[in-house]
């Protein structure tokens, strides 16, 4: 079976050209300021400008319904969660599921429930950051390995001095992602020729359809990983390979103009964010406290 969505695409993109350390550091800035911001819309900011690197890099019908599918499913999936089960304070409701009072809160096991159960909004906008923190990383991961040769992110990995068993072993795990999809693929279908309706969609909606839907595919899913891991090991290991320090490459990678000023903007936007972030916990900790910061503080408070 040809799946097509794992499949790199080689094209002549202004993102295709770039370097596959610049991809990387790229990714590892992203990932480090989905840690760093809070606030949602920041998130959002940046995973629509991941959205926009994908754009650049004309990527097929079948890699953006892939796309499309495993946004949709982890954003709906802990936006859900968060906004029904959200216990902070304060919190705004914005439908009952189940209207407050109708439960004496004397009653064992279930009295807790006398609050109702709700979707409330502060849930749905954390569970929102919680999902953008995630699948912004990922969406640029998955945009690296569909427009990369394998070999020359492994080469790149190793420009970036990073030893090689460890190189070998992150490109081989990241390289599992597309084949972990591809095996769910796979999976579901099986399931639907057995009368089984993974994405229906009361189930999607009322949250329970992604639990079973996700229960039903994890399971052979991780056995095949397993399997094929092994499989994978021991080809390794029939043809000798050991990951010594001294190895030839048989393609060199340059550092462009292009590159250079795409790395600059990355490291330069994390710098800052982290900067700001860092300055203002200082201020709110009663550590360090500067007059002339305060546009930064009110910055990093609103929009960081």
């Amino acid at each position: 079976m040809r799946l097509k969505f794992i499949e790199a695409e080689l094209k002549e993109t202004p993102f295709h050209r770039l370097d596959v350390r610049t991809k990387l550091i790229m990714l590892f800035c992203v990932a480090v300021l989905g840690m760093a911001l809070n606030q949602w819309k920041a998130l959002a900011f940046i995973y629509l400008a991941v959205l926009s690197l994908a754009a650049l890099a004309r990527l097929s019908g079948d890699k953006w319904k892939a796309l499309g599918v495993i946004t949709f499913l982890t954003m709906w999936g802990i936006m859900w969660v968060q906004a029904v089960f959200y216990d902070a304070y304060p919190r705004t409701p914005l439908i009952y599921l189940l209207p407050p009072m109708l439960v004496n809160p004397s009653t064992p096991v279930i009295g807790g429930l006398w609050e109702g159960i709700a979707i409330y909004y502060e849930g749905f906008t954390y569970g929102m950051a919680q999902s953008l923190r995630m699948i912004a990383p990922m969406t640029l991961g998955l945009l690296i390995f569909w427009t990369e040769d394998p070999v020359r992110v492994l080469t790149g990995l190793n420009k970036l001095k990073l030893p090689y068993a460890v190189s070998f072993m992150v490109m081989t795990c990241l390289r599992f992602i597309p084949i972990a999809f591809a095996e769910a693929k796979v999976t579901i279908g099986s399931q639907r020729l057995r009368r089984y309706k993974p994405f229906d969609p009361k189930g999607i909606l009322l949250g329970y359809g992604i639990y079973r839907t996700t229960v039903q595919v994890m399971m052979p899913l991780l056995a095949n990983c397993v399997r094929k891991a092994a499989n994978m090991a021991k080809s390794a290991d029939s043809r000798a390979f050991r990951a010594s320090e001294e190895r030839t490459e048989l393609r060199e990678t340059k550092i462009k103009a292009a590159d250079g000023i795409m790395i600059l903007f990355f490291v330069g936007a994390t710098f800052m964010v982290l900067a700001s972030k860092f300055l203002f916990y200082l201020s709110v900790s009663d550590r360090y406290t500067n007059d002339t910061l305060l546009p930064i503080y009110w910055i990093a408070h609103r929009y960081l």
